[in-house]
């Protein structure tokens, strides 16, 4: 990874540039506004959230706001987000896991890590989530569906089945993005679970 790949150049094009971004502040509260009601729906209790790679820190705001009396903590690679924002400097997978999180999301990060960081990192994931995770991540099989102008495609690209064997280990897919910790004490029905 490039040293300063993640500095004001970077996050001005693809969070806050208009023209540019790849999703509006508007959208990144819609998707707070699901993951924190979809897991209230399952009653999966939520009282604290990782944000690991939290960018500007949109996400975590929405999810703080969904889950009023949680504990957040975003933690960020970038130097510039870090002093700007006062993110806590950290990666993964070399994250500290001693602590468990409800909630811990991890959204557009690994694609950024080679594949053997990058599995290292999914069993990280599975360290730091107590209940629940939030993962995306730009796959082979999406390469054509992101617009290139909005979406940093210098990126490893990997295919699903890829992430799905190495997140399966610890978590059971139940739609949007959320991956429930297993074994999963919510009540899913099975044609919400990925099979």
């Amino acid at each position: 990874m490039k040293p300063n790949r993640f500095d004001k150049a970077y996050y001005d094009r693809y969070y806050r540039n208009p023209a540019t971004r790849v999703c509006s502040p508007r959208e990144v509260q819609r998707q707070g506004n699901f993951i924190a009601a979809y897991l209230r729906h399952m009653e999966v209790p939520i009282n604290s959230v990782l944000d690991i790679g939290c960018g500007l820190g949109r996400l975590l705001a929405a999810l703080a706001a969904g889950f009023p009396k949680a504990r957040t903590l975003g933690v960020e690679s970038s130097p510039y987000l870090c002093n700007t924002l006062g993110w806590e400097a950290g990666s993964l997978p070399d994250f500290p896991t001693a602590r468990q999180y409800d909630l811990v999301v991890c959204y557009d990060v690994l694609s950024y890590l080679e594949d053997d960081p990058a599995a290292e990192a999914i069993k990280t994931l599975g360290k730091l989530a107590r209940r629940a995770l939030y993962f995306g991540a730009l796959t082979l099989e999406d390469r054509d569906l992101c617009d290139p102008v909005r979406t940093d495609t210098d990126v490893y690209l990997r295919s699903n089945r890829w992430y799905r064997r190495r997140l399966g280990r610890h978590f059971e897919p139940v739609g949007g993005g959320i991956w429930l910790r297993k074994p999963v004490e919510a009540f899913i029905w099975s044609l919400d679970r990925r099979v």
